[in-house]
């Protein structure tokens, strides 16, 4: 598929699209890490975000939910990669199978290494991925005209709804979920901590007792 990646600064870059055809606007970060694309795409606190790697290949070993996610589902807005590995040689679904079912939105055939100097020059940069057209100036335009990450809302949508516990013999710790990590827990928990997880609207109860 055709797709392109459109910058708030006036450039664009043009790839293969990869997922499902759509448009997604938000920051373009980076990451340097060399594996664990999946647990970073299923990070929270890349909510509102479009993800780059700057390792040149990514999907080499498939996707193996749950077991690599770091919540139940991806949440960065966007993946763009300069090389995706369409056939890992485990016996998992692709990186690209798994954003075209989950109706996600990738680009691969970028110059990652290029545009990842220009972002730490820059600073973080709006950005508009669209999956299906390579017309860049309307990537750019979309880019620009995108609502700032500041203004929206995002820990009701990367949190939990309601309190659940997570049973342990050890000292009782109360968790507020910002946007929390499985491994963050996992952490917790093998330190013995039972855990008890409160979704972020939950009051503050002072108490008189000192």
């Amino acid at each position: 598929m055709k797709a392109v990646l459109g910058l708030e600064n006036g450039k664009y870059y043009v790839g293969e699209g990869f997922g499902v055809e759509g448009t997604s606007t938000g920051e373009l970060v980076f990451t340097t890490q060399m594996g664990g694309y999946m647990e970073a795409l299923s990070d929270p606190s890349y909510k509102g975000q479009i993800l780059m790697f700057t390792y040149p290949l990514i999907g080499n070993y498939g996707v193996h939910p749950p077991d690599n996610f770091q919540s139940s589902n991806v949440h960065a807005l966007g993946c763009v990669v300069r090389e995706l590995c369409k056939a890992p040689p485990a016996a998992t679904p692709s990186l690209g199978d798994y954003f075209a079912d989950h109706g996600l939105l990738g680009i691969s055939g970028i110059d990652t290494r290029k545009l990842t100097i220009e972002t730490r020059v820059n600073g973080t940069l709006g950005a508009a991925l669209i999956v299906g057209d390579d017309n860049g100036e309307y990537a750019v335009e979309c880019a620009r005209n995108q609502r700032s990450i500041t203004d929206v809302d995002l820990i009701p949508q990367v949190s939990c709804k309601e309190a659940y516990h997570i049973e342990g013999k050890g000292k009782r710790i109360a968790v507020l979920d910002l946007g929390v990590k499985r491994n963050m827990l996992a952490s917790l928990k093998r330190r013995g901590a039972d855990l008890y997880v409160f979704p972020p609207t939950t009051p503050v109860l002072i108490s008189s007792r000192r």
